[in-house]
């Protein structure tokens, strides 16, 4: 085998676990191409956040599995990421494409699985071990200006909808000074946003210090090594007086927060096991904005969870009215195997729930508007990620409230760039800019 692609879905998680795996392969001796269906080795790196996800990993694999009889590659498919610890070995006898299947806290050992495909056997390895192998040297990060680093994997908090807590295992936090190191040699490699990451990124302690999430931030801020440093997800009921002082003093830290509230009635709250009620909820968002003024709040949002009434998701719409959030993410209430909500009653109808979906979304939108347009004649950095089309003369990039911005392209501008740009114009979901007068674009 001397060639490998791999195809990611889903989160920022499964970006980093997938250029994991690329150090990986190139360490076993393999270079990349542009192709799975041109590939020796084929990895999915697999998302199961969402419903029908089994399916379709299916529908992909038997897509590979015609392109290998059809011109005999790849040679080898791989399953890994969330779907993989979900479904196991029972996806390695179902699909006659897939050679091996890695959960994601088995990511290590994926050169013996290579081994093993080389041997003629087909493997399936799931669960979690004592201790988390994370070689971050061995990660192939390429060399993109936005860069993530794991500061805590798997979750504890059981929400009953989620299945994260089966598919990535509990906690387990890594020490604060092995963190440390890694952002400042990320940031030395050409890394300029650097985002931690962590399911529930703020419930992180340091195993030998007991450090606390604050304490972290403070930590990696101090070493002035990135232009901005970014976290996600933060949980609600982890946020301290304390940690959202730290927050406030942290320099380099964008001012963009997310702050999932997923619903806004108690009786919903308390069925999905978040462990705050909507009142706490509101005096965390004014206690957020009293230490930091200029923050830009985003958050989740699911509707349609089993027993929401109307008057359950009336509380729901009136709670993003009042927070008015600079970004919202909604979704309707997908079921989940092995979760608790999967056998609630009072199910809601795809119908009523994608109804509410639209209407909360009809909701945010002006508020969106307004709050992009009091941007207007602003000056902001961007750090700009490409064209905003394919063939534009426009290119885009993100300020340090994660909107996006888009910017007219000037000769010499490249990827990774930061510049400082005036806001000229706004809709709904981005930002126009033109550069400013004095500002030079930064390389």
């Amino acid at each position: 085998m001397e060639t490998y692609f791999i195809e990611t879905w889903g989160c920022q998680m499964n970006v980093l676990d997938s250029q994991r795996l690329e150090g990986l392969l190139q360490r076993h001796g393999l270079s990349r191409v542009e192709r799975a269906e041109d590939a020796d080795v084929a990895v999915l790196n697999t998302c199961s956040v969402r419903e029908k996800a089994v399916g379709k990993v299916l529908s992909r694999l038997g897509e590979l599995h015609l392109a290998r009889l059809a011109g005999g590659k790849p040679a080898a498919v791989g399953l890994c990421g969330c779907v993989a610890e979900q479904e196991g070995a029972r996806l390695l006898a179902r699909s006659p494409a897939l050679s091996f299947v890695l959960g994601p806290g088995r990511i290590a050992q994926l050169p013996a699985a290579l081994d093993a495909v080389a041997a003629g056997r087909r493997v399936s390895v799931t669960g979690f071990g004592p201790v988390r192998d994370y070689e971050a040297h061995l990660i192939a990060r390429g060399s993109g200006a936005r860069q993530y680093v794991t500061v805590i994997e798997g979750c504890n908090q059981h929400c009953t909808f989620c299945v994260v807590p089966y598919t990535r295992g509990r906690e387990s936090s890594r020490p604060l000074p092995e963190i440390v190191r890694e952002v400042e040699a990320v940031a030395a490699a050409g890394g300029k946003e650097i985002t931690l990451l962590g399911q529930t990124v703020n419930a992180y302690r340091c195993p030998a210090s007991g450090a606390d999430f604050g304490d972290l931030l403070q930590a990696v801020g101090a070493t002035g090594a990135a232009w901005r440093i970014q976290f996600v997800t933060s949980h609600p009921k982890f946020f301290t007086d304390n940690m959202i002082e730290k927050l406030a003093r942290t320099p380099g830290l964008g001012t963009y927060l997310h702050l999932p509230v997923q619903a806004g009635s108690d009786a919903v709250l308390k069925r999905m096991h978040r462990g705050y009620t909507r009142e706490e909820y509101l005096g965390l968002v004014a206690r957020i904005r009293s230490a930091m003024p200029e923050v830009t709040l985003s958050t989740d949002v699911i509707v349609g969870f089993p027993g929401e009434t109307e008057a359950d998701f009336l509380e729901t719409l009136a709670l993003v009215g009042s927070v008015r959030f600079g970004q919202l993410y909604g979704f309707a209430y997908s079921p989940r195997p092995r979760t608790p909500a999967l056998h609630y009653p009072g199910q809601v109808s795809r119908s009523e729930a994608g109804e509410r979906l639209q209407r909360v979304f009809e909701a945010q939108s002006p508020v969106q508007l307004e709050l992009n347009q009091g941007l207007i004649g602003r000056s902001v950095e961007v750090l700009l990620d490409g064209p905003a089309k394919r063939g534009s003369e426009a290119w885009q990039g993100r300020g340090p409230d994660n909107r996006v911005v888009n910017v007219q392209g000037w000769s010499g501008i490249a990827c990774g760039q930061v510049a400082e740009v005036v806001i000229t114009g706004a809709t709904a979901h981005s930002l126009l800019s033109e550069v400013g007068p004095a500002a030079l674009p930064a390389a």
